[in-house]
């Protein structure tokens, strides 16, 4: 038997993740994007108490897998999106439905998420935007462009109405319902995305004086080094340098996940205005000229301050590795100076127990041959020879013994292990 990649059901559920809804020929969408909490669990909360609103309405039960969940009420067709750190709410209703935020979505349900964006797409069954529908656009800030090689046309100024949501109309005549289903799905996330992409502009704006500080503390640092030439003013910088790298890591640890994901809805924004296959007209902008003006600008800051942040991190790295450097050299002075020292005293100590120790022979010489003295008195008063030449004579012997005995004495010392101490 063949055995299977324990992936391999994942992989091709994600392939029908998100089917496309076929949506009818005149009709209004509308999408609210919610970022939910950077906290784990929260977005697995956020589905338990979905689950739990579905059950409680008689829809049928979503599975824990489920990315995408659609069920019907009585007026609208609805569709929940659980994504990586946002949940879409989009629901489809006739073009004369006006409520913004119907009470049969399950809203409630969001808890802690925060709203981030939202959508509306009138559909209507002309092949061009009419013009009695261009007067409530923005004329500065108009987007009119045909799609799908001219065979049907999309209208926006990306200006949120006066219940927040930024309108589109797109005239999808000319267009089959796949392809009329796949182009609105496509005008909902490019909204989705641009806001997502543009997320950490906010981030980055407010990261940018701590950066500049961060900056300029490290170029005073980085000339103050020249200067330091105390062991205590370089073990000062060091302390500076290193709080400085936390500082920085701090701010990099805050931007980086909001950066990343930013360049990523960049991307996604970036293929889907590409599947729209537009053509300018002369009344506006194409979507992709207009928003590829303002969301690149954006990400661009974002991408500065992220290399500015990677860059003044390389400093402050090379910066300690270099006041390392130099420490590590001058322990090693201070060590050889110690070690050179520690020989002089040790070679000063060995000089003088070898002065003692020709001392201490001579002084126990001098006693043994008075000990000696008093014991030779009488048996040399019997004898009668001379005393004085008869210490003379033993004097050499002695000396000699006494030499012998302290160099016994030392060699077993050296030759003992030394003891360990407790």
């Amino acid at each position: 038997m063949i055995a299977e990649h324990p992936d391999r059901q994942a992989l091709m559920d994600e392939v029908h993740a998100r089917p496309v809804e076929v949506i009818e020929a005149s009709c209004r969408l509308r999408r609210l994007v919610f970022v939910m909490p950077a906290r784990p669990g929260a977005m697995s909360e956020a589905f338990e108490r979905f689950m739990r609103f579905c059950q409680e309405h008689g829809h049928a039960m979503p599975t824990p897998a489920s990315r995408q969940y659609s069920f019907a009420s009585a007026q609208r067709q609805v569709t929940w999106e659980f994504h990586t750190e946002f949940v879409t709410v989009t629901w489809r209703g006739p073009l004369d439905d006006v409520e913004s935020f119907p009470a049969e979505l399950g809203l409630d349900t969001i808890g802690e998420g925060l709203l981030i964006g939202a959508t509306r797409i009138d559909v209507i069954a002309d092949e061009t935007v009419p013009d009695r529908l261009l007067p409530g656009f923005r004329l500065p800030s108009l987007c009119l462009a045909d799609i799908e090689n001219g065979r049907g046309q999309v209208a926006t100024d990306f200006v949120p109405d006066a219940d927040s949501f930024t309108r589109f109309e797109l005239a999808a005549g000319g267009l089959t319902p796949l392809r009329r289903s796949i182009i609105a799905r496509r005008l909902l996330e490019i909204d989705t995305y641009r806001t997502m992409a543009l997320l950490g502009l906010p981030l980055a704006r407010s990261a940018a004086p701590d950066l500049r500080a961060i900056e300029l503390e490290l170029t005073g640092l980085m000339a103050a080094l020249s200067d330091a030439a105390t062991p205590e003013s370089r073990q000062a910088s060091l302390n500076a340098l290193q709080a400085l790298s936390v500082r920085n890591g701090q701010l990099s640890e805050r931007l980086d996940y909001r950066f990343a994901a930013g360049r990523a809805y960049g991307d996604i924004l970036g293929v889907r205005l590409a599947g729209l296959r537009e053509r300018s007209t002369t009344r506006g902008s194409t979507l992709t000229h207009f928003l590829g003006n303002r969301v690149d600008p954006g990400l661009a800051t974002c991408a500065a301050v992220e290399k500015r942040l990677a860059k003044s991190s390389t400093k402050i790295e090379r910066a300690i590795e270099l006041l390392n450097v130099r420490i590590g050299v001058d322990t090693q002075l201070q060590n050889a100076a110690l070690l050179d020292n520690i020989a002089r005293t040790a070679r000063s100590q060995f000089l003088l127990q070898r002065t003692v120790e020709g001392l201490s022979v001579i002084a126990i010489s001098y006693y043994m041959l008075g000990i000696l003295s008093y014991v030779m008195a009488g048996p040399l008063g019997e004898l009668h020879w001379d005393k004085a030449m008869a210490l003379s004579l033993s004097a050499p012997f002695v000396v000699g013994a006494v030499w012998l005995m302290a160099r016994h004495i030392r060699k077993l010392h050296d030759q003992s292990p030394p003891k360990s101490g407790a």
